[in-house]
């Protein structure tokens, strides 16, 4: 309809979704318009509180509002948070309430004992007004008692320990070794418990991307048919060490390459050039599968907006080896290969999620050649391939297993020719599943493990996350305190000066431990 008002007034179409819930990862719904069913997705939802991206407007339909968004669907109640020492003071302050409670019952029981006994000889000095007995006597007693001892509740408690804890956040603000100069900013206690908060901390669980690590990806390495590129040797064979006076690969034979992508290893720039096949369908793989949107403000001038730093850099190295991904439609992506343009058809995207840990596109090349794409975990990669693939398989994965070591992130890459007539049915079968309203994920799930089998292997990439500085200082910091860490991947463990080559008992959780 694009920005046909008139169109958009007269649109008249049913919507079948799902009720309102507080799931923000998925969306099952069908959009019926003229006898033709339309499947709506996650991808295809804006949430309350997203911002529009690579476009100025659009036109949309409000499924949920108000209490039924997911966004108010997921706030709940909010949880006051306290110190473990202001637990122990409300404590303390509530049994000295019932001590000062249970003081003054028994004073009071005494008083009434004492009113019934011998109070009645004083009567002629101190005479009692008319209605008054020893048990009304004994209860106003009760809270005078109160009154006279209520200095056993130490109200001044709360007042010490408050200034005691805005000087230790204090300590906090004034700490150099906390100070960055690079922007001028010193460490900030937002709450006066910070120092309390921290001192409770036994067990640090850490993940590697954007908390250990700088989460700015570099394409570091690669393999494509069994040859390894990335690294540098001598003229003895020798590995050669990579440093900032190293000579670097010279893209400027391509205009639209990026200026800050760095690379070493001439060969893989000359067997491009070659016109090798296998690594001219690695980068066009790298270049056609993925999720990366273009930004070209001015000619020639490409900013990539991708969900995952991966994506971003892989798809850059793509660009810099002449397969260039220039920009996207909903069915075509174009791209300049070697300085010529070519448009793919783009026929079908098999997202990416946890359990399926791989990503594909189905495209249609301008001669109507048919293949699918996909990039993801070696495991999962590995099992899908053609049998043909077997001693490709065993040299790939001793590169992955050197990449791995040296703390890379690594993905397979494979593909396969498709037939017309297989993708025509196949199609059909995906629309349906994809417009089902029950049980959608399982049926769609069936059709790509049915189309994600007998592939070929291209290779595999290494991409590098560094370290931030001070990682290793702080992470023996933390060890001196004994607080006990916790890591994901051996390799970076030992990166990060938490484990130690000294260390004889470190106790490692495997996939395969029994």
């Amino acid at each position: 309809m694009g920005d046909n008002i008139d169109a958009l007034a007269g649109f008249n179409g049913e919507v079948r979704c799902e009720p309102p819930n507080n799931r923000l990862d998925k969306f099952t719904g069908t959009l019926s318009l003229n006898g033709q069913t339309a499947a709506l997705d996650n991808d295809k939802v804006l949430l309350r509180g997203c911002t529009l991206r690579n476009t100025e407007w659009c036109f949309g339909l409000v499924i949920f509002g108000g209490p039924d968004t997911k966004l108010m669907q997921n706030s709940g109640k909010t949880t006051f948070k306290r110190t473990s020492i202001d637990h122990l003071m409300n404590v303390l302050v509530l049994c000295i309430f019932g001590f000062l409670a249970s003081m003054c019952t028994f004073l009071a029981i005494g008083n009434a004992i004492w009113e019934s006994r011998e109070g009645s000889m004083f009567v002629a000095f101190l005479p009692l007004e008319k209605g008054v007995d020893s048990s009304l006597s004994s209860f106003l007693s009760f809270w005078s008692y109160i009154i006279v001892l209520n200095t056993l509740v130490p109200i001044s408690l709360y007042v010490s320990v408050e200034i005691i804890r805005l000087g230790n956040s204090f300590f906090i603000d004034w700490d150099r070794k906390m100070y960055y100069p690079k922007s001028d900013t010193p460490a900030q206690a937002r709450t006066t418990t910070l120092n309390e908060e921290l001192g409770q901390i036994k067990y640090i669980f850490s993940d590697k991307t954007g908390t250990l690590t700088q989460n700015i990806m570099t394409f570091n390495k690669c393999s494509i048919s069994g040859k390894a590129y990335g690294e540098l040797f001598d003229f003895t064979g020798h590995r050669v060490e990579i440093t900032e006076k190293t000579e670097k690969v010279d893209f400027s034979w391509n205009q639209l390459a990026d200026p800050k992508f760095v690379f070493h290893d001439h060969r893989l720039l000359e067997t491009v050039k070659e016109g090798n096949p296998d690594a001219q369908a690695f980068f066009r793989l790298l270049a056609l599968c993925h999720t990366v949107m273009p930004d070209e403000k001015k000619e020639g001038e490409l900013y990539y907006q991708a969900q995952s730093p991966d994506e971003g850099a892989l798809v850059t190295a793509a660009r810099n080896f002449g397969f260039v991904f220039r920009s996207r439609t909903p069915e075509s992506i174009t791209v300049v290969e070697m300085g010529k343009q070519v448009i793919y058809e783009l026929l079908a995207v098999l997202d990416f999620n946890n359990v399926r840990k791989r990503m594909s596109v189905i495209v249609r090349s301008p001669e109507g050649k048919l293949t699918l794409f996909c990039k993801g975990a070696d495991t999962i990669i590995f099992e899908r391939l053609h049998p043909s693939c077997k001693k490709l398989v065993e040299v790939t994965n001793t590169h992955l297993s050197d990449y791995a070591g040296e703390g890379l992130r690594t993905l397979a890459l494979a593909y396969k020719d498709l037939d017309e007539s297989f993708m025509d049915e196949w199609k059909q079968r995906h629309h349906e599943a994809s417009t089902a309203l029950v049980e959608r994920e399982e049926k769609l799930d069936e059709l790509y493990e049915e189309i994600e089998k007998d592939l070929l292997l291209l290779g595999a990439t290494a991409v590098e996350d560094k370290l931030q500085d001070g990682v290793p200082q702080t992470i023996e910091q933390l060890a001196k305190a004994d607080i006990k860490i916790w890591r994901h991947a051996e390799n970076i463990g030992y990166s990060c000066n938490m484990l130690r080559e000294e260390m004889k008992e470190i106790f490692i959780v495997a996939a395969n431990t029994g």
